[in-house]
């Protein structure tokens, strides 16, 4: 475990010097200088009052304190100071809430909400949230107005507002704040650096030069295909894929522009759908088209983006590149798309895609090399992504997006049956990746992945949180982050998650499935149909299917239940479609069926007895018992039960663990342990009573007290979180 990773309750403070960009064209130097002036400042009034500046964001500060009087006592000397300076103006915002600190840097919702009451203050200001002034003690010298509940960018939820009153402040009225607001939703507000004062300059010119129509005015959505490789050599296929890779991943960078991810668009090379097609599959406006060439020791890249709704283009070009000019190729491209379509950008997202990786061609061409590999996902590629990877990081030992990408591809080696050790050589590359880069995302992401396949939830959490704090357009870690949720019994904040991952990726089935596994758990078995099918439009998966098998069963369709298992086997019979349909069949109380599928599960299944996940021989076992063999039952019920019971011990803590256990106690007539774990499964956020109540393992227990008192907890839940249910984008067609 990380010990520098901690959890706690904090005020949150952000300030932000006004019109710092207009500061930049005037004089840059006075500018730096006045920067310097207003950090020392801070740090100054800051040791003061106990607090800590966490960071400086450009023109901003973000800061913590112990408690709200005093982040508010400092928050008041700053604005006199800055006053009294008379150079130039502050906004301050703060909010209280969770927050975590991980190696300097903090992460949570209440760092985003202080960010975004600060942003719609006046010169002079001091907003705070109504959480905040429900902490501050009844005898406090500090006098404030309510102002009002207001949207703000990001925020899940209504923000009440309340602005500082003491002299000398100046306090916002409703109808500025609220203009404030609107301004960020036509053009979100944004803080240049140098960089940005610079290159909005550049671009300016060259659009007066050779973009003479009107600014891009709709949603900035963008679709990159795969790029097309002009070469007579198929060897160089990995380079133009990966290229494609590369933009996807400059793009993402920027708040203000959803892309497609990768995963989605690489089965679209040398399409021959028309763009329109494209543009509707994807939900795009843009679609960009690229080519690659191979010209004696340089490289041409050839790219063009279209405007879906026109049917024209917006911005061409040719890049031609010696070998070493091709590393950074990528972040010139995504910086004209992101001008192309008028995007603002924040001076961290101008230095994002203006950082180069790699100045190492050999290091990048390996790079992308391993990339190609690890995108096949399957036993035979991964090693030699894994190689490939290896070999990047000893050309260029400080390449952070290859040790990602390392960590990644360890992690996926115990899907292959290879061993869970993998997992540590993962987590090791991803720590050297944090340590050459500490705001790397992927990083982070690929760490949530591994604590996630170690059943430790909470630190996933925490580490997807952190990868979207940094990059928030990550689709799959948007999802990853959703299903955790889910895990924990957090339906809400899930569905909420799955509506945002549906709308950065539209092709993707698993938002949809797991919002109508959740509906189907509040029990509404309405949207549960319709999200269900709309994941298996999307992919015709076995677990798609056995989800809609079940709630099709817990309203009384058991024909159409049955009739979905021989979809589940109809591509392939294989480990996990076996399994499904045996799962599907046993629910249906059909035993002879579910008997079959699971004993032909068991036999393609290896070291199957070392998979804690693996639920088959248990559910087997009570067939197997119920037709006298119960040698052979109370093997797979021991191996279960001690396997589980195992994995509980080292830290894993999902709530399957638990819910198998009571599974098998209960065939071995243990009622009482059954029950303690049942309510262990509960406690980790299990919320589904199908399990129960359509499972004939429980039969008896359904007649006992123990049931009932369960029944009406869950039931409890369920009601509460239905209560607490608001529409989500991701709604029904009307």
């Amino acid at each position: 475990m990380n010990p520098e990773l901690v959890r706690k309750q904090a005020t949150v403070f952000f300030s932000d010097i006004v019109g710092y960009t207009r500061l930049m064209g005037i004089d840059e130097d006075a500018a730096f200088q006045l920067m310097k002036d207003n950090l020392a400042t801070h740090q100054r009034i800051f040791s003061n009052y106990g607090g800590q500046v966490v960071k400086e964001l450009g023109d901003g500060i973000l800061g913590v304190f112990d408690t709200p009087e005093d982040a508010l006592n400092a928050s008041l000397e700053i604005q006199k100071a800055c006053m009294e300076y008379n150079k130039f103006q502050l906004r301050i915002g703060l909010h209280c809430g969770d927050i975590i600190f991980d190696h300097g840097d903090v992460f949570g919702d209440a760092v985003n909400q202080s960010s975004r009451i600060q942003s719609v203050g006046v010169p002079n200001s001091i907003l705070v949230s109504g959480q905040l002034i429900q902490k501050l003690g009844k005898n406090n010298k500090f006098s404030t107005l309510a102002i009002g509940s207001f949207e703000l960018k990001n925020v899940a939820h209504k923000v009440e507002l309340h602005a500082l009153t003491n002299p000398p402040l100046t306090i916002p009225k409703k109808a500025e704040i609220l203009q404030n607001i609107k301004y960020q939703e036509r053009n979100p507000w944004i803080r240049w650096g140098v960089a940005g004062a610079f290159l909005i300059l550049i671009s300016a010119l060259i659009y007066s030069l050779f973009f003479q129509g009107t600014k891009w005015g709709q949603e900035k959505s963008i679709a990159v295909l795969p790029f097309e490789n002009l070469s007579q050599d198929a060897g160089h296929e990995y380079f133009s894929e990966g290229l494609t890779g590369d933009i996807i991943y400059q793009l993402s960078e920027i708040d203000s522009i959803r892309v497609v991810p990768f995963e989605q668009v690489e089965n679209f090379k040398g399409t021959e759908l028309s763009l329109d097609s494209i543009g509707k599959i994807f939900d795009v406006t843009t679609v960009l088209k690229g080519s690659v060439d191979f010209i004696g020791s340089k490289v041409q890249v050839n790219v063009r983006l279209v405007d879906i709704a026109n049917s024209k283009n917006i911005w061409s070009e040719t890049y031609t590149r010696e070998n070493t000019g091709i590393v950074s190729i990528q972040n010139t491209i995504a910086r004209e798309i992101a001008r192309a379509l008028n995007a603002n950008l924040s001076s961290q997202e101008l230095f994002q895609i203006g950082k180069t990786q790699t100045t190492s061609p050999e290091a990048y061409d390996l790079y992308l090399k391993a990339k190609n590999y690890y995108f096949k996902y399957n036993r035979e590629a991964n090693p030699k992504a894994i190689s490939y990877f290896k070999q990047a990081i000893k050309i260029d030992p400080n390449y952070a997006l290859a040790y990602a990408g390392l960590a990644d591809a360890f992690s996926q080696m115990p899907s292959y049956g290879l061993g869970m050790t993998w997992l540590d050589s993962s987590m090791e590359a991803s720590d050297k990746a944090l340590a050459i880069e500490p705001t790397l995302a992927e990083a982070y992401s690929s760490k949530g992945i591994n604590y996630y396949y170690q059943g430790k939830n909470e630190y996933a959490k925490i580490s997807f949180e952190k990868a979207l704090a940094y990059k928030p357009n990550l689709s799959r870690t948007t999802g990853n982050l959703a299903t955790i949720y889910f895990s924990q019994g957090e339906l809400v904040k899930s569905l909420k998650l799955q509506a945002k991952s549906a709308s950065l990726n539209p092709r993707a089935f698993l938002p949809y499935q797991i919002s109508g596994w959740i509906y189907r758990i509040l029990g509404d078995a309405d949207n549960a149909d319709y999200f269900l099918r709309k994941a298996i439009e999307i992919q015709e998966n076995a677990i798609n299917y056995e989800q809609l098998a079940y709630n099709l069963i817990s309203i009384g369709k058991k024909k159409e239940a049955a009739a979905l298992i021989p979809e589940i086997l109809k591509d392939v019979e294989d480990s996990n479609t076996l399994a499904v349909a045996g799962l599907v069949a046993f629910h249906l109380e059909d035993l002879e069926s579910a008997r079959e599928y699971f004993e032909k599960s068991i036999a393609v299944t290896s070291d199957f007895e070392n998979d804690p996940y693996y639920l088959v021989p248990v559910k087997l076992a009570y067939i197997l018992k119920l037709n006298g063999n119960t040698v052979l039952a109370n093997q797979y019920l021991d191996q279960g039960i001690e396997l589980r019971h195992d994995a509980i011990l080292e830290g894993d803590e999902d709530f399957n663990l638990p819910l198998d256990l009571a599974i098998a106690k209960i065939i071995k007539g243990e009622i009482r342990e059954a029950n303690k774990y049942l309510n262990l499964a509960f406690d980790r956020g299990w919320r589904d009573l199908f399990i129960i109540d359509y499972n004939p393992v429980f039969e008896e227990y359904r007649k006992s007290p123990e049931y009932a008192r369960l029944s009406s907890k869950i039931k409890t839940e369920i009601s509460k979180l239905n209560q607490t249910l608001e529409p989500t984008s991701l709604q029904r067609d009307k």
